[in-house]
């Protein structure tokens, strides 16, 4: 299983769910933004388990990657620290965060020159998960009730919302909108394929089998009125350091895993991993032979698959909840076999590299 230190499992993440910070608001929010990626990369530990290795409150940490004000540098080095990242790097980061906010120096009698409009960027998969809070949810609905409803192009296709963490683009036959997280819920409208659609989050719904790729997805992409687009129907994904958000009819985030090897009976040097933990949908696995980095063995919902191992070989199984094609949770456990198939202690780079796989797109 991951390390205390750097693991997130269990009640302790529905305290801790983190609003979604915009990485193009300005300099501030960017670097919370990177801040938090570098949490996801250790394994998306908990900040109460965090808090315990970098001697800082899980509050003081929490906010230190919200994006609302500059962190201390001695926060930022400890948080960087707790999660094996690159202290000396964070420092320089930091101390260019201190220059962007104090901002370029007004020669006397100059006008102020006026703030420039950011061009609009598209938002491309990355790389992962938590539970749900309220929290979120209230501030999900305060950003939706300030968003006025977009209009449609000459195309059909909504205009860009002025709020948006991700976009996305429709494809085929055009993506379905409904008000809820479910295929019971009747489409509300279709939106034409070719459009880039904005969302504001994503939450966890009914599972929905890819158009493309042919997996399960449970993400449901939020638009700006609170209607869902199901994920499998539109190409993109949300910024890997996004967590869920509540939409109705949604469904609860993974909150465990563990896995287990047993001999597959059924043919030579078969090995069955089967998975279990709670709110599990979807389960990916990968697997690290003696020679080689991680190789995906695809993403299911019957939370088990089979292998062949040569006689004397050694190899190391991860299990990993996902949220679909590319989306990891952080939810994880290895287990190395032979040797009684025991727990496979992995650096925290190692977890990242074997969760990507797990839940690769295929």
């Amino acid at each position: 299983m991951i390390p205390s230190e750097c693991r997130s499992e269990g009640r302790d993440a529905v305290a801790r769910q983190e609003n979604p910070v915009d990485p193009l608001a300005g300099p501030l929010q960017s670097f919370a933004y990177d801040l938090r990626k570098v949490r996801i990369e250790a394994g998306n530990p908990t900040y109460r388990s965090l808090a315990k290795a970098a001697g800082y409150s899980p509050t003081t940490l929490s906010e230190a990657a919200a994006g609302l004000r500059k962190p201390s540098l001695d926060v930022v080095e400890a948080y960087v620290g707790a999660c094996s990242g690159d202290v000396e790097a964070w420092r320089r980061r930091w101390e260019q965060l201190d220059r962007d906010l104090a901002g370029p120096e007004a020669e006397p009698g100059a006008e102020p020159e006026p703030p420039v409009v950011p061009a609009r960027r598209h938002w491309w998969p990355l790389a992962l998960g938590g539970s749900l809070a309220l929290v979120v949810a209230a501030a999900a609905i305060v950003l939706t009730l300030g968003d006025p409803p977009p209009s449609a192009d000459a195309s059909g296709c909504p205009a860009m919302p002025s709020h948006r963490t991700f976009t996305a683009v429709t494809y085929g036959e055009g993506a379905p909108v409904r008000a809820a997280a479910t295929l019971t819920d009747p489409v509300l409208s279709t939106v034409p394929s070719g459009c880039t659609l904005g969302f504001t989050g994503f939450c966890v719904g009914q599972r929905v089998r890819d158009v493309t790729g042919g997996t399960p997805d449970v993400r449901w992409f939020v638009l700006p009125d609170g209607k869902v687009v199901p994920s499998a129907l539109v190409h993109g994904n949300p910024p890997a350091a996004l967590t869920p958000v509540a939409c109705a009819k949604g469904r609860p985030v993974p909150d465990g895993i563990a896995l287990v090897l047993t001999a597959d009976n059924a043919k030579s040097g078969g090995l069955k991993a089967t998975a279990s933990g709670g709110n599990l949908e979807i389960v990916g696995f990968a697997v690290r032979r003696s020679t080689g980095g991680w190789r995906a063995l695809g993403l299911t919902e019957k939370f088990s698959t089979s292998i062949t191992v040569a006689p004397g070989e050694q190899v190391v199984v991860a299990a990993a909840a996902c949220f679909g094609g590319d989306g990891p949770t952080g939810l994880i456990d290895a287990r190395r076999f032979p040797g009684a198939a025991q727990s496979a202690t992995l650096s925290t780079s190692e977890y990242a590299a074997a969760s990507k796989a797990a839940c690769a797109y295929p």
